[in-house]
């Protein structure tokens, strides 16, 4: 493959040497030479600025080495030329190009990208006078089809956030510069007014814990604090809502409604947010099973949004209950039409006392692992427990002397890379979720009844989460590798073409035919097939 995709290379530059009879093969060798390195390869090519023929030093020169344009975009390319020639540009694929020529040595190349598209190479040509001809070929790479204005979000909530001594702008800067939209405050700690307005002034949103997650107003249904703190949230624009409890049993949904109810009459517009348990023991869930205590909170307490908790990191292995608490989870919020949140572990809660299970360190593959996994699920906000240190962790985010750990720097990773691909997830529908692997359950695992027309067949060298997604009259395959310390290959046959949409949100072609794929420890693939 490599010796004939050297070959056509050869015969593509002596036919831009030559004269212009001799061009008319040209586009069919560029395209060739790029569907052999497509096969071979299919990583998006590095720009590697212009090739010119190999005559004297007439050659062009570019304004840049490399081009990037948005998917419903176009990029002006500026060249310049030693002496006066006749210039032509031969696009392919249904791209426009158009030659304004401000003389005979230089002028503007406007590039026009289809929606959607993918790395293309412009071939540009220009002959002397004298016969002299030199060429080159400009590598123009699509990006996601979002500006930066509009470029939508996940949000991404830090959970157990600040003491009152760390509440600074400067520190929720730095949440913010994480791609992180979101913050709890405890409203019984500090200034909690002014830990608002610092969160605001970063741009952050604020849950608020009202009344130490709402916990002692069970037995108090006359406590003044209710009145006091929500009537004055109410009126904070940056406040999102209310935090009321944390993991509830159902013996607690009558309480848990009477409170409901009070924080209602005082603010009804903003959500109230109770976090639910992971699949637990029948003593702390109050029934015997996950889906019975999933179904009973959600059809009883008229949910804005389903939130649950678990950490499924462990040394070595993935809890084994993760996959089984997030499609009940789902499927209990596709039932009411509601959205749900998950967590992902970034502190290392190892020493956590009253626990047996051994967590891992937060890394940015493993927080990545949980993250990709929570959207496949259909998670339209993801959790980070915690930012700051508390009982029984020694690595956080910030502990609790303000020192700033490598954690933030792994989570940091995780969720700016999140948020690159974030048009994809955000508001989507989840069609189906499928598992491959020897551990995957027979009724999830991943079939051939599952595959769109262009999928032909899907396999992974290990283990993957498999989703199909729909948004915005868009829809994608989701290939989450299900392993965190390994690297994966996954292999794909296509009917038809698709759209690999890479870690940095760039957009690659996939002609039909095989294409071996690198999956990287963690990570996911992003197929946009329509």
């Amino acid at each position: 493959m490599r010796k004939a995709a050297l070959i056509l290379s050869v015969m593509l530059m002596a036919a831009l040497s030559c004269n212009k009879q001799e061009r008319e093969l040209l586009e069919q060798l560029q395209g060739d030479l790029t569907a052999m390195q497509q096969e071979q390869a299919p990583q998006l090519p590095d720009a590697s600025g212009l090739k010119p023929a190999l005559e004297g030093d007439f050659v062009f020169s570019f304004d840049k080495d490399f081009y990037g344009v948005d998917a419903a975009g176009s990029i002006t390319i500026h060249y310049s030329l030693p002496e006066a020639a006749e210039v032509e540009v031969l696009p392919k694929g249904g791209w426009s190009v158009m030659l304004n020529a401000t003389g005979g040595t230089e002028g503007d190349i406007v590039v026009t990208a289809p929606d959607p598209a993918s790395y293309r190479d412009i071939v540009v040509t220009a002959t002397a006078a004298s016969g002299r001809s030199t060429a080159a070929i400009l590598p123009i790479l699509v990006r996601n089809p979002y500006s930066e204005d509009n470029q939508p979000k996940m949000e991404a909530m830090g959970y157990y956030c600040f003491k009152p001594w760390n509440a600074t702008v400067e520190n929720y800067q730095k949440l913010a510069d994480a791609g992180l939209t979101m913050v709890t405050l405890e409203t019984d700690e500090g200034d909690w007014k002014q830990y608002i307005d610092n969160a605001a002034q970063a741009g952050l949103k604020t849950l608020a814990v009202v009344g130490n997650q709402g916990n002692y107003w069970y037995d108090n249904m006359e406590d003044t604090a209710i009145d006091e703190v929500v009537g004055y949230l109410k009126d904070q624009p940056s406040v999102f809502g209310y935090h009321m409890c944390d993991e509830p049993s159902v013996d607690d949904i009558w309480r848990l409604m009477a409170v409901k109810d009070k924080i209602r009459r005082i603010d009804p517009t903003r959500p109230i947010y109770i976090n639910l348990l992971a699949n637990a023991s029948p003593n702390s869930m109050g029934v015997q099973t996950y889906t019975e205590y999933i179904n009973i909170m959600s059809d009883y307490m008229d949910f804005d949004f389903i939130s649950f908790d678990i950490y499924p990191v462990l040394v070595g292995a993935i809890q084994n209950e993760w996959h089984m608490c997030l499609a009940t989870v789902a499927d209990a919020a596709k039932r009411h039409g509601i959205p749900f949140w998950a967590f992902a572990a970034s502190t290392w809660i190892n020493k956590e006392t009253g626990t047996t299970l051994r967590r891992e360190k937060p890394t940015a593959s493993n927080i990545r692992l949980q993250i990709y996994t929570d959207l496949a699920y259909g998670a339209q906000t993801v959790q980070y427990f915690t930012i700051q240190d508390y009982s029984g962790t020694d690595y956080a985010p910030i502990m609790r002397d303000g020192t700033w750990t490598q954690a933030y720097e792994e989570l940091k990773a995780a969720n700016l890379r999140m948020q690159k691909r974030a048009f994809v997830f955000k508001d989507s529908k989840v069609n189906c979720v499928r598992q491959t692997g020897p551990l995957a359950p027979i009724e999830k695992y991943l079939s051939v009844l599952d595959f769109p027309e262009c999928l032909k067949s899907l396999e992974v060298t290990s283990g993957a989460t498999v989703s199909f997604i729909e948004n915005d009259g868009n829809e994608y395959i989701v290939i989450v590798n299900n392993y965190w310390t390994a690297n994966q290959v996954v292999s794909i046959e296509l009917s038809s073409p698709v759209y690999l949409i890479d870690k940095d949100a760039q957009f690659q072609e996939l002609r039909p035919g095989a294409h071996d794929l690198w999956l990287e420890m963690g990570e996911m693939l992003v197929l946009k097939y329509k």
